[in-house]
């Protein structure tokens, strides 16, 4: 996926948007820490995706999931990290068992990005998933200096419409969302650029 819409960038800006996110270690919100991924995450996290209720229709992950896909997906996240054009990010819950993984992609040619996740079963509805989009814009708004944010739902997946459109996101059409295996998922768009995040605390 690219964003729809192409902000003009200097080398200067995009040079810098790239330096933070190859800086990032870890980052800490209101849910708690999210780290970095690590290749012996794998066992762990294939167990979270093979739950259908987890994984669901997101379109990035790795099917069709195996510890060698998983490693695979792992391992491609840790280069993008070291190019400084993608991360890949793991919490864990009170009992110590990973509960989300959340996935970024950064254009730092266009000062944008795109994010989506998983959440544990256990974990799901509880307020996380609004509370954590709102993390994960506020980490690339102001940590990592992205100038514009897009998000991708499902066509069915009206809870993650709801949060989207409960920050303050604009609606911009429709796309497909091609998955690593080469199916296409149909897809709803949006787009928030920095300062629109609504100030609002509710929770859905």
């Amino acid at each position: 996926m690219e964003p729809k819409t192409k902000l003009d960038v200097s080398k200067a800006q995009a040079a810098q948007i790239r330096a933070a996110v190859q800086n990032v270690r870890q980052i800490n919100d209101e849910n708690g820490c999210s780290k970095l991924v690590q290749p012996h995450h794998a066992p762990e996290i294939l167990e979270l995706l093979k739950d259908e209720r987890v994984s669901g229709d997101v379109y990035t992950l790795p099917r069709p999931f195996s510890l060698q896909s998983v490693t695979d997906w792992i391992l491609d996240h840790q280069a993008q990290a070291r190019a400084g054009d993608g991360l890949l990010l793991y919490a864990r819950d009170e009992h110590g068992k990973i509960m989300s993984v959340t996935d970024f992609q950064f254009w730092p040619k266009w000062s944008a990005c795109e994010f989506g996740g998983v959440i544990a079963h256990t974990h799901q509805n509880q307020s996380l998933g609004t509370t954590g989009v709102k993390a994960m814009c506020d980490f690339a708004f102001k940590t990592i200096g992205v100038r514009l944010i897009a998000l991708t739902s499902s066509t069915e997946n009206i809870r993650s419409q709801k949060i989207i459109e409960h920050l303050g996101f604009t609606q911009m059409g429709e796309m497909d969302s091609v998955r690593p295996d080469g199916s296409v998922r149909r897809s709803l768009y949006w787009e928030m650029e920095r300062g629109g995040i609504r100030k609002s605390s509710t929770q859905l």
